[in-house]
């Protein structure tokens, strides 16, 4: 999982990168120290099944935080598209006037984007299953 993080960072143009392999259990284990500022948000985020965001779909802000790659199975109409790598850079660009249901590929990775908006003033939920779910209800996409 570190040498995937390194590539990740390199990716973005770092050069000067170094890891701990083990990562944070070995640097425990090893009994080096921990700094811990703030603390996570311990709030559960609510999920919405795809057959009630189609039915609120004018009422919400649909987030949609895949990467550009994962879109050739289409978006739900009207999204407002932030890869989950750039919203803590982005999120000023979601209105708060209206509740925000976050969208990713497969639902796995809403807990972390929602967490972050709810912690910035949002109204949040997550679709439920992600949008693999809004396709098997057979919900209408744009491409």
């Amino acid at each position: 999982m570190y040498k995937k993080a390194a590539g990740l960072v390199a990716q973005r143009g770092y050069t000067n990168i170094m890891t701990f392999r083990g990562g944070i259990p070995e640097w425990v284990k090893k009994g080096y120290p921990l700094e811990k500022s703030g603390s996570k948000s311990n709030v559960s985020i609510q999920t919405i099944l795809p057959n009630k965001l189609n039915a609120a779909i004018n009422d919400v802000t649909i987030l949609d935080i895949r990467t550009a790659s994962l879109y050739s199975m289409g978006w739900i109409k009207g999204c407002v598209k932030i890869p989950l790598a750039l919203l803590s850079e982005k999120y000023t660009e979601i209105s708060k006037n209206k509740p925000v249901v976050v969208v990713d590929h497969a639902g796995k990775q809403v807990a972390i984007a929602a967490r972050f908006l709810y912690e910035k003033g949002f109204k949040v939920k997550g679709l439920e299953g992600g949008l693999k779910s809004w396709v098997k209800a057979k919900l209408p996409l744009e491409k």
